[in-house]
């Protein structure tokens, strides 16, 4: 009974729970849009059309990309499943287990076995989390990179200096999310911090070079891509500083970072972001984050330089949306999220000292909470499921007719519902072209709902119309004038 209750056996536990919510249902809730698509079809040009990418899809910030590590374990993985892109939950699940995992050894190691395990408990079981780490995206190891980064500076702060691992780190910061370069000036004053306190941080040569090495080794691509292109990434985002994207200024901006960062924050924990939730709600959240973190302090469970590196994390995070010249996305927030779990822990922690019963009740519900929600969400009928059986009845048309090539017609009730069908016309072996009289041409509806009586069928939130041309020249599949233009996003 003793080993149902240790450490180890509650940590097997929770990684079981972390792998349930993430893989239940797998297909039916694999979201597939845009960015699935292109990442799908840059994994094709590394893979099919052997081609060695020192990039991958461009950011936000124009003439920015994202590094290339995360579209080569995509590629890698869809490989090995004959270029299906369920393949990829392989690395993308591995990176979630190893999130809940760093995060019990990491918060064990500096706050004891509690705290370890509260903290993986609630990222394992989540709502927001579990969403963002079935989201198929370069962002996704956010957390993963978040978590030892927190590692280094509790260990400087101890009288370490891991410089392998910040090596490491700062190299992935392209390939990640370039939202990390800010949190860096923690690592200086984590230095300074840690001298001020007595202790004596040794470096030696040996820790310098391989940190070095491995920094150069994961940024040989961006160096490399900069040299060839005029350094056009660093063009891009030094003019990014500056260049104004018409976003709100002052107060209002102000209290539009306030607003965002609450929205991103209760997303982890709440089923429901629902926008007419009040926008003060949310405003106040990051307030009580912060206001966490001192009372943390007055109760003595995080030391003084804990909590300026902490309140220096939240604040910075904060100002740099506020002084930013461009819009605030929910996902730059992320980089909170651990500290934020952290906090979490401390407390429930703090109080199940005192009220071990309510916390543990509080605990088994949350569980329970999560299950319900997680089986009782209803299909997702704009998804990869769906999106393959359009595809596959599509193909069993144009088989059935003996069809050289076809053309596709968007038909949209809303603008950017039809992104992600690219990739799966080329899996499934469909010639596409542009659309003419001499080619037969399929519409795909969304959502079928608006042509309901053309409907020939059904998938999810996509209606399939067969084609009704007659006079077809098959000739123009090959036709270089009227092959499609590449992919949005896609760069060689």
């Amino acid at each position: 009974m003793k080993r149902l209750g240790s450490p180890k056996f509650l940590l097997l536990v929770i990684l079981l729970l972390g792998l349930f919510f993430r893989i239940y249902k797998l297909e039916i809730f694999f979201p597939w849009g845009h960015d699935q698509d292109l990442f799908a079809w840059i994994a094709k040009d590394m893979i099919i059309d052997h081609h060695f990418r020192l990039i991958g899809q461009e950011t936000s910030i124009t003439g920015v990309f994202i590094g290339p590590v995360f579209y080569y374990l995509m590629a890698i993985s869809m490989a090995l499943f004959k270029m299906n892109p369920l393949g990829v939950y392989i690395p993308i699940t591995i990176i979630s287990l190893l999130t809940i995992f760093s995060i019990y050894w990491v918060f064990n190691k500096f706050f004891g076995k509690n705290i370890g395990l509260i903290g993986s408990f609630l990222y394992a079981i989540s709502p927001g989390i579990i969403l963002l780490d079935r989201w198929v995206v370069p962002t996704q190891p956010t957390n993963l990179w978040v978590i030892w980064y927190l590692y280094v500076l509790l260990e400087i702060l101890s009288g370490k200096l891991p410089l392998i691992l910040i090596g490491i780190l700062v190299g992935l910061i392209w390939h990640v999310h370039v939202a990390f370069v800010p949190l860096l000036i923690l690592v200086p004053v984590a230095l300074w911090l840690s001298k001020k306190r007595g202790n004596k941080i040794r470096i030696n040569t040996k820790s310098i070079v391989i940190s070095f090495l491995m920094f150069f080794s994961l940024l040989l691509p961006f160096f490399t891509f900069e040299i060839r292109h005029g350094f056009q990434q660093i063009k891009g985002l030094t003019r990014a500083t500056y260049e104004e994207k018409g976003d709100v200024k002052g107060l209002k901006r102000f209290a539009k970072v306030l607003n965002i960062s609450g929205r991103s924050l209760g997303g982890i924990f709440l089923l429901d972001k629902n926008p007419s939730i009040a926008a003060e709600f949310f405003m106040l959240l990051p307030v009580l984050f912060l206001f966490s973190v001192i009372y943390l302090y007055k109760i003595k469970k995080l030391t003084r330089n804990q909590t300026i590196i902490f309140g220096l994390w939240i604040g910075i995070d904060l100002l740099t949306q506020f002084i930013s010249k461009r819009s605030i996305p929910e996902y730059y927030f992320a980089n909170l999220f651990i500290v934020f779990f952290l906090m979490s822990a401390i407390l429930v922690s703090t109080i199940s000292i005192k009220r071990p019963f309510l916390i543990s009740l509080l605990i088994v519900t949350s569980l329970l909470i999560t299950i319900s929600w997680l089986i009782t969400q209803p299909d997702e009928l704009g998804g990869f499921l769906q999106k393959r059986k359009t595809i596959e009845y599509i193909k069993g048309n144009a088989l059935a007719n003996n069809y050289s090539c076809i053309a596709i017609n968007y038909v949209e009730g809303q603008p950017g519902l039809p992104n992600g069908f690219r990739y799966l016309f080329w899996l499934n072996n469909l010639k596409v072209i542009t659309a003419a009289n001499d080619v037969p041409v399929y519409s795909i509806v969304t959502p079928w709902t608006i042509s309901g009586d053309e409907i020939n069928a059904k998938f999810g939130m996509f209606g399939v119309i067969l084609p009704h041309q007659k006079n077809l020249d098959f000739k123009v599949c090959s036709d270089p004038k009227r092959q499609l233009l590449p992919l949005w996003g896609f760069t060689k």
